[in-house]
């Protein structure tokens, strides 16, 4: 894809080299980190409860603190209606803050709401934010044309650069590398590149266990020559949880059936030999992220205050035990039996010779058949065009009818059609214009149900009009709520 060499343009921001930022220091420095995975409680847990169980956590995490660590505070993931993320990383003790991420999420939140848990963390100190757009979610009695509410994860990066003049915040953001279908891949990558743009310095990953996927993002980066370090995150996994991934009930996550006989195998021998092949496999995965170019580890899952030592102590075992990348790669493909990781029928990847070594010197990119719309689709798209191409100037009951006819019209405050070429984004249950959430099922239909992602019907737009550009160049406004 021609816009796969374009290189962007990284200004350093001298002021920002002299905050102090533990975090922001040993990703430059390459120093390997592992963030251990903290979950903002859902209101109905008492807080004192659970603020109790953070400052324990923290205790612990500083006690085997045998290579750099830190806490990832996750923000609504346990539920849609969870505590105030700023509020509850205040638990923590104040020295040291510098050294955790707080994840903002857009889930069930207004821009009031996001600005205003921005302006929390920054008054309590922590710099390291990474924001998400969040899972859907389903509240009590809720249909199909209801509308919910999200921030996009864009949105929240372009909120943060906005009110840091200072050069106070360390931003992050997220991106979904386990995509097997160009149409859902690419825009993946796109977004990602959006997200840089409005001021992403780290990346971190989606939960998977396709190592090669982990490494077709690193040979991405280096090929655009987009030097950002990355954080893979990887889920210690139950036997519960791999089932939930595996019937589709975690949006974004896959196990295959290859992986899932692996792991039906391993619980066959009873929870301790269960659990033992987890805290082995995440060692290799970890060693595996270092020699990849990945400049830390986010670990999940991990539920238990004194499994935080194990964590840590397993991990650096892991840092000494592999020699070389290919010492490693052949350790990796032996324990997993050379299984195949991909969701049959669905295994697309960007690059020829992934694994054939650690970094992309000789590294070709496959030549990928973009998916072409239909006849009555380029139809459609250009009587779009010739009707609806100057509505973002026009007041937003102007030429309804037709826009309702045409495109699903949702009488918006401001029509933003001309810049998703032609399709609605408030269409998208998330209403995201910026590109896909990391949500899709395997077959990349939306995990609200049925129906393909819209952004794939943008990107294939994009592609038959040469226009893959603004997919990562074109930042997009979100609403004003009238």
């Amino acid at each position: 894809m021609s816009e796969s060499k374009s290189t962007i343009q990284m200004e350093i921001d001298f002021q920002k080299q002299k905050r102090e930022n533990v975090f922001r220091e040993r990703l430059n420095k390459g120093s390997f980190y592992v963030l251990i995975e903290a979950i903002t409680p859902e209101k109905k847990e008492d807080f004192a409860i659970a603020a109790n169980r953070l400052k324990a956590v923290e205790s612990s995490l500083g006690k085997y603190d045998i290579i750099g660590t830190g806490l990832a505070i996750t923000d609504k993931t346990a539920g849609w209606n969870t505590w105030n993320v700023a509020d509850f990383a205040n638990e923590l003790s104040k020295e040291g803050r510098d050294r955790h991420v707080l994840y903002l999420s857009g889930r069930n939140a207004t821009i009031k709401d996001v600005s205003d848990t921005i302006a929390r963390c920054r008054s309590s100190g922590f710099q390291n934010l990474v924001p998400v757009t969040g899972d859907g979610y389903f509240p009590e009695g809720y249909k199909r044309r209801h509308k919910l509410n999200f921030v996009d994860s864009v949105c929240i990066l372009n909120m943060l650069k906005s009110v840091d003049e200072d050069g106070f915040h360390f931003a992050g953001c997220t991106m979904n590398p386990f995509k097997y279908t160009p149409s859902d891949i690419f825009p993946q990558y796109y977004k990602m590149v959006k997200k840089m743009k409005q001021g992403a310095e780290f990346i971190v990953t989606q939960s998977g266990w396709d190592m090669m996927k982990l490494q077709e993002l690193r040979w991405y980066l280096e090929m655009r020559e987009l030097h950002f370090p990355s954080i893979a995150r990887f889920s210690l996994l139950t036997i519960e949880l791999y089932e939930e991934i595996f019937s589709g009930k975690k949006p974004g996550m896959i196990i295959s059936a290859e992986l899932r006989k692996i792991l039906l195998n391993e619980a066959k021998y009873g929870y301790a030999q269960f659990a033992s092949a987890q805290w082995r496999r995440l060692q290799i995965y970890a060693a595996g992220a270092k020699f990849l170019g990945y400049s830390g580890i986010q670990i999940s899952g991990i539920e238990r205050q004194e499994h935080i030592a194990t964590a840590c102590s397993k991990v650096a075992e892991a840092m000494n035990e592999f020699k070389s990348f290919e010492e490693w790669r052949d350790g990796y493909l032996n324990y997993l039996s050379r299984a195949d990781m991909t969701p049959y029928p669905y295994r697309f990847y960007m690059f020829n010779n992934l694994f054939t070594r650690a970094y992309p010197e000789l590294a070709t990119m496959k030549s990928a058949d973009l998916p072409v719309g239909g006849k009555f689709e380029k139809l459609h798209y250009s009587l779009c065009r010739l009707f609806f191409s100057k509505v973002h100037r026009h007041a937003a009951n102007e030429h309804l009818l037709a826009k309702k006819i045409f495109v699903g019209c949702r009488r918006c405050s401001t029509c933003r059609i001309p810049f998703t070429q032609f399709v609605c984004p408030e269409t998208c249950p998330k209403g995201l214009a910026n590109g896909p959430c990391g949500g899709t099922h395997i077959d990349g239909t939306c995990e609200f149900g049925g129906k393909q992602c819209i952004h794939a019907k943008i990107f294939r737009l994009s592609a038959w009009q040469k226009e893959l550009h603004s997919l990562e160049e074109r930042y997009i406004k979100p609403l004003e709520k009238i």
